[in-house]
């Protein structure tokens, strides 16, 4: 699995979750508090270098298996 690929699936985490709440954590970065249905619960950080040299990164999702897992 390519980088790409494993983005893809990774972010597929997100898909049916609603934010319901949001918060800024102790280092400025948001913090994003979601619920599938009534169900699942997940805390998702954003996070990105501070030079702002490249994409932001959702911390806090299940990590997609890779073809080696």
């Amino acid at each position: 699995m390519n980088q790409q690929e494993w983005l893809e699936k990774y972010y597929q985490g997100l898909e049916g979750y609603t934010v319901i709440a949001t918060s800024i954590d102790s280092f400025g970065f948001p913090v994003l508090l979601m619920q599938k249905g009534t169900g699942g619960m997940r805390c998702v950080e954003v996070s990105r270098d501070e030079e702002g040299n490249g994409p932001g990164f959702l911390f806090g999702l299940p990590n997609p298996k890779t073809e080696e897992n």
